[in-house]
């Protein structure tokens, strides 16, 4: 064999050979064993102290998730104007469903707000939203331990504002609850025994 006239001795095959075999690993490794570039993120919010509900949102700092994942948490912006409608642990990264509207800060400044936990299959559909009137009792149809408006929702779960004796009687049920036609429904005479019968 020739290259340019000149004729290459076996040893000189083997030598050539070897150095591209060497080239074509260099190349690969350099094309191929980059890792790939990050992905791209967006600074979220996460609390780093408790926050109450129903007040303004304490410290916090941002952490970086994934830009595909940005939709299910809260940036900086999307706090302005909003209000914890739960109590909101340190280290807890915030999801919209842990904010109330603005609409939902507590007007009294003693009553915070709670969510209460809510068979929501007497309301008819689409079912609560914002603004509607609920009324909620320990039976379908039953007496009303509470009718409030809804500041929040979501699948089993309803956000309302309460003075603490009543969060405290609501707290730590499971309630029925329905769109109140109007707002008088007729109230428990007394209040929800430890049985939670009334």
């Amino acid at each position: 064999m020739a290259i340019v006239g000149v004729r290459l001795s076996p040893r000189a095959l083997r030598f050539a050979a070897a150095g591209l075999v060497v080239l074509l690993v260099a190349v690969s490794v350099w094309l191929f064993g980059r890792p790939p570039p990050p992905p791209p993120t967006v600074a979220v919010v996460a609390a780093t102290e408790p926050w109450p509900a129903g007040h303004e949102p304490g410290d916090f700092t941002t952490i970086e998730v994934p830009a595909s994942a940005a939709r299910l948490f809260v940036t900086p912006a999307g706090l302005h104007g909003r209000v914890p409608a739960v109590p909101i642990p340190a280290g807890a990264v915030l999801s919209s469903a842990m904010l109330a509207d603005p609409a939902a800060t507590a007007s009294n400044p003693e009553a915070t707000l709670v969510t209460v936990g809510a068979d929501l299959s007497l309301w008819p559909p689409p079912g609560p939203a914002p603004g509607d009137t609920a009324v909620l009792s320990r039976h379908p149809g039953g007496c009303a331990a509470a009718v409030l408006p809804v500041l929040a929702t979501t699948v089993d779960r309803l956000v309302v504002e309460v003075t603490p004796a009543l969060a405290e009687e609501l707290s730590p049920y499971q309630w029925w609850a329905w769109e109140a036609s109007v707002e008088q429904w007729p109230q428990c005479e007394r209040p929800i025994d430890a049985a939670g019968v009334n």
